[in-house]
């Protein structure tokens, strides 16, 4: 049987403009992801790029330095998809439709990522030398903040890298180390650090201490390796560091005294700076309320030095 050619003209592909594309493109580069879908009129299709991204997301305390991986080629996949996928049949919607889907699907967007920086990680940034030598200035890390209020999945540990809001007025939140807590007593005898009435185990370590101001390049200082429960990590400790109470019985806001040292209260952590001597810490403003957590260290992402020197060594390392 002969086949014949039809006649009937078919209809032309859809198409958008270059311009449209390119803003599509644009915004789903440096916009949340599904923005740009929205914007050519393939919003369920956006959605669900989206919803993607957010659930490896979710992943990205928990799994390390791969989840980060994971999630910017979910990004970049996004970004190639908005480069050639068709328009509808149909054809591109009108632009106040296309814009009120764009904005539609990036604030439900916005709105995902601020549950999920609240309830499941957010990274946060060093902003001084109080954590040296285990953290330094400039270094960005991954927080779990599934364990603060009122989602917390599991309890607090001795020796975790905390983020906080600070109890009193000052920029924050802060960055350190949970000693004590609740119930715990600590004191701090020439630079050595006792918790419960013993002393934490350290050894020294042949390293030279992180100077980051000119005060600290001063003091004699030496570096130690504690350890406190399931976590070692390092500290840096100057001959002029003071006990800690000063004297029997001067315990700082919400600590209470304990013989030679101060008790934790219900409710409440004693942290510390792994940098002794250069460290805001329980020490000057007192005991850190639980219900003023953030989310607790996982690892870190990024690192620089001062002018955007990026510390290669450190990227994608687990804190301890």
């Amino acid at each position: 049987m002969m086949s014949v050619d039809s006649d009937v003209a078919r209809p032309p592909s859809p198409r958008v403009s270059v311009g449209r594309r390119a803003v599509a493109v644009l915004l789903t580069l440096v916009s949340f992801t599904g923005v740009g879908h929205a914007l050519l009129g393939r919003w369920i299709r956006g959605v669900l790029w989206a919803g993607a991204l957010a659930l490896f997301g979710m992943s990205v305390p928990f799994v390390g330095f791969v989840g980060v991986v994971v999630v910017l080629g979910v990004h970049l996949a996004a970004v190639v998809d908005v480069m050639l996928v068709a328009p509808p049949v149909a054809g591109g919607p009108a632009r106040l439709l296309a814009l009120m889907m764009a904005v539609g699907v990036g604030l439900g967007g916005g709105v995902v990522k601020g549950v999920i920086r609240a309830v499941v990680s957010s990274p946060w940034s060093v902003p001084s030398g109080a954590m040296e030598p285990s953290l330094l200035q400039g270094d960005v890390f991954m927080a779990d903040a599934s364990v603060a209020s009122p989602w917390r999945r599991r309890s607090l540990r001795r020796g975790e890298v905390l983020v906080f809001d600070p109890p009193r007025e000052s920029s924050g939140p802060f960055v350190k180390r949970i000693i004590a807590m609740a119930g715990d007593s600590v004191r701090m005898d020439a630079g050595r650090l006792w918790v419960n009435g013993q002393p934490l185990a350290r050894r020294a370590i042949a390293e030279t201490c992180v100077a980051s101001s000119p005060r600290s390049m001063e003091l004699a200082c030496a570096v130690y390796e504690e350890t406190l429960g399931e976590h070692r990590y390092r500290v840096q400790v100057s001959d002029a560091l003071a006990s800690f109470p000063e004297r029997e019985g001067a315990c700082p806001a919400q600590l209470e005294p304990a013989g030679t040292g101060c008790r934790v209260p219900p409710g409440h952590l004693f942290v510390l700076g792994d940098n002794r001597d250069f460290s805001l810490d329980s020490r000057h403003f007192g005991a850190v309320p639980e219900d003023s957590i953030r989310g607790v260290g996982s690892y870190i992402y990024f690192s620089s030095e001062p002018g955007l020197r990026v510390r290669w060594d450190r990227v994608g390392r687990w804190m301890q």
